[in-house]
């Protein structure tokens, strides 16, 4: 799909003398009101990454090299069970923006706007920035194109333009060096950034774009909102090929479970259509749909994985650091996830597109001046740590920041906004469809700003949902339209088991048919934490797996 990107057309003095006037009038209009604006409150980054999975020492990965990522964890309230709930970038990331389930975005695919689509839901920067905020977008924060109306919902959410790199229009471009001299659109991409057109990559830019904004809003003296997205480790893997020295090729394993498992419905399947795509991995001439992938590319798939994630690591170390020595380390929020995680080989599967953990799973760690960071506010928070050197310190958060709750990021929406207390959001009604601002997630304020003790929250439970347009793989199963869903997989995590129910889906009325069940998976988390076999036609828990299935229906079919 063609991406249509905005490019701020603000001149850096028009754009100053507008942040001049917003952040030092007594009031700002906003939306046509006159608002009071807020100076003085606590600013909010909101740091978000395409793909990314739990691939961080802060997770205990002995193997990935992310120092920076890792300081912040140590710095903050993070989160071991996260779950997007839907493993694709649009509906992911227009579900946690609105604080609403797919199911009442009714985006499953890239090709809606919720406005125009199911209601005209506000977002988490448009309620900042009703409330007096400068509010801002770098990078890919909501997915570019039709779901965010060609605008990165611009002008509902945003004070000004988004930012977009312009060298974001190179990434699937031929602009890999192969062995045979010429240039191709391959998944595998180390470069050398003075061969790169520009001379950069997109995420460095994004970066330096993030950090001449910091600089300016400490001008200012105003509160903002300020979001960053980094397309790394997003495929392709095209990153500074320095980076591949973390990882030497003999040095990486394959998955710890690379087969199928024997007892997989079809349905649940992810054939990784959008790989195969690359001209690296056409040539390996791979059968469809459960191929597999020849075991040396394997590797060269999870080292130039690793490899993107350390590039990550360096640029949001350097964003970091811009926090610490502008001063702004004792007056911002800082909020760190993913859209939803990815497969690197495991049950042969590879990207996104399941319900499994690795697919749905993903990082998420709160920054709070005052309540989460360690030491004292006059000492630095956030020293910028090369991922490229010989000797890192590896940091650790205090077991008592570490929460194991199964949670939902669809629960940033009301939780950033109690961290920031502002005026809390209620609970959606059900329908929700003609209210404008209510939130479908539990707030998880209280695990940050309460001395509640929440650990071991048996009612914590997290749901996600992925469409198939059949029973078996074909070419659109990781990504159908959606007049060609036909199956709607709705699966709920609690901190002991990952159940999923496959069933019939309308994409006409967006009904799910509980009576038309395709498939169903049941696997026991602490014995089977891959989620390699699935129990559920041996399985004597029959009362058990009913309570779970009746749950899911009435979460499935409450719209």
């Amino acid at each position: 799909m063609e991406t249509k990107h905005t490019q701020r057309d603000e001149s850096p003095t028009c754009y100053f003398f507008f942040l001049l006037l917003l952040g030092h009038s007594a009031s700002c209009t906003v939306g046509g009101e006159q608002l009071q604006c807020a100076p003085g409150n606590k600013n909010v980054l909101m740091i978000i990454v395409d793909d990314l999975r739990t691939s961080l020492g802060c997770y205990g990965d002995d193997i990935i090299k992310s120092p920076n990522i890792d300081q912040l964890a140590s710095h903050s309230i993070l989160f071991t069970n996260a779950y997007a709930q839907q493993s694709v970038c649009a509906p992911s990331r227009v579900s946690f923006l609105t604080g609403r389930r797919p199911d009442t975005t009714r985006l499953f695919d890239f090709s809606s706007y919720w406005r125009k689509h199911a209601g005209n839901y506000s977002t988490l920067p448009q309620y900042f920035k009703e409330h007096g905020y400068t509010t801002m977008s770098v990078g890919k924060v909501f997915h570019p194109g039709i779901s965010s109306n060609h605008s990165d919902d611009y002008p509902y959410s945003w004070s000004v333009r988004p930012f977009h790199p312009s060298s974001e229009k190179y990434e699937n471009m031929k602009t890999c060096k192969g062995k045979d001299g010429e240039l191709h659109a391959n998944l595998v991409c180390p470069v050398d950034l003075s061969d790169v057109p520009e001379g950069t990559l997109p995420d460095i830019q994004s970066t330096e774009e993030a950090i001449r904004l910091l600089k300016l809003e400490k001008q200012l003296n105003s509160s903002f909102f300020l979001a960053v997205g980094y397309h790394k480790p997003h495929i392709p893997f095209r990153f500074p090929k320095e980076f591949l020295k973390l990882y030497p090729i003999e040095n990486i394993s394959l998955a710890p479970d690379p087969d199928i498992p024997r007892n997989l419905p079809p349905v649940s399947y992810n054939p990784w259509t959008d790989i195969r795509k690359r001209e690296d991995v056409q040539a390996l001439n791979i059968s469809f749909p459960y191929g597999p992938i020849p075991e040396h590319f394997q590797r060269l798939i999870r080292q130039s994985y690793f490899a993107s994630v350390s590039y990550l690591d360096s640029l949001v170390g350097k964003l970091l650091n811009t926090v610490e020595t502008l001063g702004l380390s004792n007056d911002t929020i800082i909020v760190f996830a993913s859209d939803h995680g990815w497969s690197l080989g495991e049950h042969g599967e590879w990207a996104k597109y399941s319900n499994f953990d690795v697919a749905t799973r993903v990082p998420l760690m709160f920054y709070v001046p005052g309540v989460t960071r360690r030491g004292q506010p006059q000492q630095n928070v956030f020293t910028y740590i090369d991922p490229l050197s010989h000797e890192l310190e590896r940091s650790i958060p205090d077991i008592e920041n570490v929460k194991e709750d199964p949670v939902e990021l669809v629960s940033l929406f009301s939780t950033i906004v109690d961290l920031a207390q502002l005026p809390p959001l209620s609970e959606c009604p059900v329908p929700s469809f003609h209210i404008e601002i209510c939130t479908e997630g539990q707030s998880l304020s209280p695990y940050l700003i309460t001395s509640q003790d929440t650990r071991g929250n048996d009612e914590r439970v997290a749901y996600s949902s992925y469409p198939r347009p059949s029973d078996t793989p074909q070419w659109d199963s990781d990504l159908p339209d959606l007049k060609d869903i036909t199956i709607m997989g709705y699966s709920m995590r609690t901190p002991d088991y990952r159940f999923t129910a496959w069933v019939g889906y309308n994409p006409i009325t967006f009904e799910a048919n509980f009576t038309d069940i395709h498939a169903q998976e049941f696997y026991f988390v602490e014995t089977d934490p891959n989620q390699d076999n699935n129990l559920f036609n041996s399985s004597t828990q029959s009362n058990l797996l009913t309570k779970l299935f009746e749950n899911l229906k009435i979460r499935g079919s409450f719209n």
